[in-house]
């Protein structure tokens, strides 16, 4: 009997790394960027760049840097940071980098391997590419080096340092509006609405779920871009908040979820603050706080409640792993991947079809070869011995078998070759640069492991929660080991 869900597109499927029953769920918390709220990437992104330019430029940093071009497509999350050296690298789950470059520039393999393939490094010390909102800074920072190449003398800092002010000024404007403003007043031009958001969400309600909004964003900004996304969407929900029970702003995640700081009413109205120390109140906003007290005033606990985000560190890693809440990720790029994959389908076929064939004549040549050392082993002794005949003898054996070596060798080089070709005519499908999100070649990414290992399950947005019960069990079958049958 065919699944009720195989009708469905790839991209709205829900995808299992561990079982969730539904029914266990009590409460489900949101984010709210990249989560709820989905974003024109490149017109917010460009904004972010430009913005935080210009903080550059006023700091005294020279004023060419304004001739900087911000390029959308270039990046991707879950790549590596490796600030000091002004490299960006993509790694799989064992820690090989397949691909880097320094700052624009492609990166050889003489220079991957020696720098970090020839011992293992701590991917710890590198920044990590979670998020969407980092993509746009670590753009600029990535010009930025290939400026200061360019111009040695003219930037006296260390690319570290450089990332130091980055970092410095992306906060600075955040903080004093220059990118949030201009957001809120024209939020059509930055966030895509999804027409099934508040169908996904009422289904959740009447499944006997209650809703949380998490998020970092402060009070005044969340009330717009939720506003101009669920306002008037649904008609026994004309406000946002009456999807709600609880709303947190200015979060501190991850903090949140392994921090001490109290909660604070917001005054809606005047967007004045107020201690509170009593039971979270329904429909109220609340600022700061902690996953420890959020759990003892609503009295869900642990494994009763499900988070959903799309930040891999700050949502899924922490609330997992600190408080056993269970996960969902959001991972929008698979809206795209999964429909060009559909796609690729017979490169794929065509990627086994020769990899198994260089398997098979690999492990040919390695039995020639293992025969071959031994003649060579049997020829010495033979020499030892003084047997000139049946040295001989086993020469023209070595030499029989050598032949067959050097006849096989460039088959095996042409296989190894059109299976390179292959992968990258697979990769640059799917992004000229860095390939498949969730593959480096055709070993898992450090992204993919990080899902797997954190996110019960992931899916591309959250609106596809309509097209399953509340109630639903998500099995796993995919938890299976290299000898398991």
């Amino acid at each position: 009997m065919a699944s009720p869900y195989s009708k469905l597109e790839k991209w709205q499927r829900m995808y299992v790394n561990r079982a969730l029953n539904m029914e266990r769920i009590k409460a489900i918390g949101f984010d709210m960027d990249h989560t709820l709220v989905m974003y024109n990437r490149e017109a917010f992104e460009s904004l972010a760049f430009r913005e935080t330019l210009k903080k550059f430029i006023e700091a005294g940093y020279p004023e060419e840097l304004a001739d900087l071009e911000f390029k959308p497509n270039f990046l991707i999350r879950g790549l590596l940071v490796d600030m000091e050296r002004g490299n960006l690298l993509k790694v799989d789950g064992h820690k090989y980098v397949k691909t880097a470059f320094h700052g624009t520039t492609p990166l050889d393999k003489e220079t991957r391997h020696r720098l970090y393939n020839s011992e293992s490094f701590k991917a710890q010390e590198f920044l990590s590419v979670d998020t969407f909102f980092a993509l746009s800074e670590v753009q600029l920072f990535v010009e930025i080096v290939d400026y200061m190449d360019r111009n040695p003398k003219k930037i006296s800092k260390t690319y570290r340092d450089v990332y130091g002010d980055l970092r410095r000024f992306i906060d600075l404007s955040h903080a004093d509006g220059s990118i949030k403003n201009v957001v809120m007043a024209d939020p059509g031009r930055f966030i895509r609405k999804d027409k099934y958001l508040s169908t996904a969400l009422t289904r959740l309600i009447d499944g006997g779920k209650s809703l949380f909004l998490l998020t970092n964003s402060g009070w005044e900004y969340t009330n717009r871009m939720m506003s101009y996304i669920l306002d008037q969407e649904h008609d026994e929900f004309p406000s946002w908040r009456d999807y709600f029970d609880v709303t947190i702003v200015s979060s501190g995640k991850p903090g949140f979820f392994t921090g001490s700081q109290p909660f604070l009413e917001v005054m809606t109205e005047s967007g004045l603050l107020k201690s509170h120390s009593a039971n979270l109140l329904p429909k109220r906003v609340y600022q700061g706080g902690n996953a420890g007290l959020f759990q003892k005033l609503t009295k869900y606990r642990g494994d009763e409640i499900l988070y959903v985000g799309d930040h891999i560190f700050g949502d899924i890693m922490q609330s997992k792993g600190k408080l056993n809440w269970r996960t969902l990720l959001v991972v929008e790029e698979l809206e795209h991947e999964l429909e060009k994959l559909a796609e690729l389908k017979p490169i794929f076929q065509h990627i086994q079809q020769k990899t198994n064939e260089r398997e098979a004549l690999d492990e040919e040549i390695q039995i020639i070869r293992s025969k071959l050392m031994s003649i060579k082993r049997h020829i010495q002794i033979a020499g030892r011995e003084g047997d000139a005949k049946k040295a001989h003898h086993l020469e023209k054996e070595r030499d029989k078998y050598a032949a067959k070596i050097s006849g096989k060798a460039p088959i095996l080089d042409q296989l190894d070759n059109e299976i390179k070709d292959l992968l990258g005519r697979k990769e640059s499908s799917l992004h000229e640069t860095w390939g498949e999100l969730m593959k480096v070649g055709l070993e898992r990414s450090r992204f993919a492991y990080q899902v797997e290992g954190f996110a019960c399950v992931y899916t591309s947005r959250v609106s596809n929660l309509r097209f399953y019960s509340p109630q639903k069990r998500f099995s796993s079958f995919h938890d299976i080991l290299p000898h398991d049958p």
